[in-house]
């Protein structure tokens, strides 16, 4: 399939939604060594939105607490500093670009299909293998990121990517490739690289597809693809992406699972991706 030359775009990014102010006081303070869950419960506090958002997904099936907190500061003895600082992450992304009008994509689709695959990243990642969960669901959050600047900036070839895509004619990836000279993984890694995002990240975001390709995260790029692979055949949200790309056997092998924990995995990321998409998305 033959392409166009890359647009300009990735000089745009700096156009969109930076990350608020608390996001940097609160992960400045998370680093600290001499910081400690008060000074970071305080910081939470001070953003009205934030504190009520991250107190409704503390509470949510997302962590399974056994009792109700009402408190950041006992949320955050609950799930620990590293946990929080990735809630906090998560909160403060899908509160910038929420309302973003996307106009082909609604965004509350975007973000249900990325919750669930966050969701069901975590929930692999405590199954079958040794990486962090709460890292897992961030990078399965996070993984396409990258078709919002594509959405917002080139919503003409967009358009057209996705209806090829919708006639059989490639993937969507494949397809973003050809009509705008590069793809949402290379975009998402760019973006996340710029708001200087743990390397992680970046590069789930950019090799989700290509899981075979050398990295340093072999098993967090598995878990996502295997994660986005099976939410897109659920159909929980979409991110654009309608026939479901094919599953890279070696990825499977490193996620340890086995085709029996599919229905439970699945129940529970169903009625978990629910719940959280209503803590971020309403209110």
């Amino acid at each position: 399939m033959g392409g166009r030359e890359p647009k300009p775009l990735l000089g745009r990014l700096g156009e969109l939604p930076s990350l608020p102010a608390v996001y940097d006081r609160v992960r400045a303070a998370i680093e600290d060594p001499n910081s400690d869950f008060e000074t970071v419960a305080r910081l939470i506090e001070t953003d009205p939105a934030l504190n009520a958002r991250v107190l409704r997904l503390a509470n949510s099936a997302l962590y399974g607490l056994s009792t109700k907190v009402e408190r950041i500061l006992h949320a955050l003895t609950l799930i620990g500093l590293r946990a929080t600082h990735h809630l906090v992450l998560a909160t403060v992304l899908l509160s910038q670009f929420r309302n973003l009008p996307l106009g082909v994509v609604s965004m509350r689709s975007f973000w249900e299909h990325s919750v669930a695959c966050g969701v069901l990243a975590r929930l692999i990642a405590r199954r079958g293998t040794s990486i962090d969960p709460d890292q897992a669901y961030l990078c399965g959050l996070l993984h396409d990121i990258g078709r919002l600047p594509l959405y917002l900036f080139e919503p003409l070839d967009m358009r057209a990517a996705l209806q090829a895509h919708r006639e059989r004619q490639g993937h969507l990836h494949d397809l973003e490739r050809h009509y705008l000279g590069m793809d949402h993984t290379e975009v998402g890694q760019a973006l996340l690289s710029q708001w200087q995002l743990p390397q992680v990240l970046c590069e789930t975001a950019a090799a989700h597809h290509t899981p075979a390709r050398p990295s340093a995260y072999p098993v967090e790029i598995a878990v996502v693809h295997v994660a986005d692979l099976i939410v897109n055949s659920l159909r929980l949200g979409t991110s654009g992406t309608r026939w479901v790309p094919r599953l890279e056997d070696s990825a499977w092998v490193l996620t340890g699972l086995g085709i029996e924990h599919l229905p439970s995995l699945i129940e529970t990321a169903v009625a978990t991706t629910h719940e959280v998409t209503a803590a971020f998305l309403e209110g």
